[in-house]
């Protein structure tokens, strides 16, 4: 039985750890990973150590799963997030836009103004 005391408390260091191995490999993979890949990755002997903290962050409602399903964790609202823009992912955005390329001078300027802050610490 899930009481309220259980969903408010916050997650003891392993917990996290396995939340985040779980929702990096979800995010990196699109499906997620099996016990013992989560196991190895944090490298833990006991198979049944990692299914009482997924069990533990499902009740806690960080994840769920389909009950007889292979890979079938998933990350819940609670769980989830919000996704960061790193000034690497920016650099790498602008590069990949390939500005030299730009005909047009308005997103040309944008872009290579804001190339130069990343690279000069104005913008941080």
């Amino acid at each position: 039985m899930t009481t309220k005391a259980t969903l408010e408390k916050t997650l003891s260091h392993r917990q996290k750890e396995v939340y985040d191995y779980i929702r990096l490999f979800i995010e990196d993979n699109g499906y997620a990973p099996t016990i013992r890949e989560t196991a190895e990755a944090l490298m833990l002997s006991s198979s049944s150590t990692i299914h009482s903290h997924i069990n533990t962050l499902i009740r806690k409602g960080y994840l769920t799963h389909t009950a007889g399903g292979v890979r079938t964790l998933a990350l819940t609202r609670k769980g989830k997030r919000p996704k960061v823009v790193t000034q690497a992912g920016i650099m790498r955005w602008i590069q990949d836009q390939g500005i030299e390329k730009t005909h047009d001078a308005a997103v040309y300027n944008l872009l290579a103004d804001l190339q130069e802050g990343i690279q000069s610490g104005r913008i941080c």
